[in-house]
């Protein structure tokens, strides 16, 4: 019979394998209709260009690296608003923190966790990722990728996740 101490340890670590297992496959509704198609989307290993908005992503959420044949390697790199805001990629000013509106275009609505296409979006952390659109002084707009839901009350010193977009209209 293990320790009461080791026991409970083991648990809590049994547990965590199990969320983080799960947490790797959305759960959707097959009733609802998925918003995005994948063939609205033209894919490389680093970006994905949106035919439907003209914008560019990166498919790796900030402070991963692109895997050659999909996925992404690394750890999400979370930050305040404004280190979000400051953020630029080394040889391409293009690149930006998309606005709340943006953002919510690739939001996979009848799925969760995440709520986006892991085709498209591998690796997606379920967490909110900042939105360039403030809501006040202290707040901004973000979108929670583990539920879809975006929110406009968090403060600004809040630590969430990134991922970049550009123009190319």
């Amino acid at each position: 019979m293990l320790p009461r101490c080791r026991a409970g340890l083991l648990s809590m670590i049994f547990a965590g394998l199990v969320v983080a297992s799960s947490a790797a496959q959305a759960v959707c509704d097959a009733s609802l209709a998925p918003r995005s198609s994948a063939s609205r989307f033209v894919m490389t290993d680093e970006t994905v260009y949106d035919q439907t908005t003209r914008l560019t992503w990166m498919r790796c959420s900030y402070g991963q690296t692109s895997r050659t044949g999909g996925g992404c390697d690394g750890d999400v790199q979370r930050m305040d608003w404004d280190a979000a805001m400051a953020l630029r990629v080394p040889g391409d000013n293009g690149w930006r923190l998309p606005t709340k509106d943006e953002l919510d275009t690739i939001v996979e609505w009848n799925c969760k966790k995440p709520a986006i296409d892991e085709e498209v979006f591998p690796d997606t952390a379920l967490m909110a990722y900042w939105s360039s659109t403030p809501s006040g002084p202290s707040y901004a707009w973000h979108i929670n990728f583990r539920w879809g839901i975006s929110a406009w009350q968090y403060l600004r010193s809040n630590q969430y996740a990134v991922r970049f977009v550009r123009d190319d209209r």
